[in-house]
């Protein structure tokens, strides 16, 4: 028994040796990528045409709205023979712009949404390919990790390389 427990803890001390040395040798860097998404200007680009779709859609739910208020004062001093086909020109009035606002907006976030989608697996793959060609054993992500050394940090160097690959 003597000798089983002397040969487990020379072993345990060897493996702890050698963890610690291998431990060493790992090339660890951290990126934020909230950082990288928010600052490259592929995202910067498309988020302003998204805004421009959302203006145009907006501009033109307004004009509808206009017509609505108009419908609706009209409604006001017609007789009651002539208000009942006003109503249903309303009611039909109010479903159409109902209609068109919900697919305006559901458009312009799935479009959003597979915007983003790209977006983060091409900081996905830029970060890999840079890790791999600099032999990093491990890249994390920064917004995970709560203290690490600023050279470390590789959030400037990715961005400046996505920014320029986009370009």
């Amino acid at each position: 028994m003597k000798k089983f427990l002397g040969v487990f803890l020379v072993a345990v001390a060897v493996f702890s040796f050698s963890a610690s040395s291998f431990a060493k040798d790992l090339k660890i860097g951290y990126v934020d990528t909230i950082e990288v998404f928010n600052e490259y200007q592929r995202t910067k680009e498309e988020d302003k045409q998204l805004e421009a779709k959302k203006e145009k859609a907006k501009e033109s739910l307004e004009t509808r709205e206009k017509e609505i208020q108009k419908i609706q004062s009209k409604l006001e001093v017609l007789k009651e023979d002539k208000q009942e086909a006003e109503r249903a020109k309303l009611q039909e009035k109010m479903k159409e712009y109902r209609d068109i606002r919900q697919k305006e907006f559901t458009d312009i976030k799935k479009e959003r949404d597979e915007m983003m989608k790209d977006i983060i697996e091409d900081i996905d793959q830029t970060i890999k390919d840079y890790a791999e060609s600099n032999n990093y054993d491990l890249v994390v992500n920064g917004n995970s990790v709560l203290y690490g050394l600023e050279s470390n940090d590789l959030t400037d160097k990715i961005l400046t390389i996505i920014n320029k690959k986009y370009k």
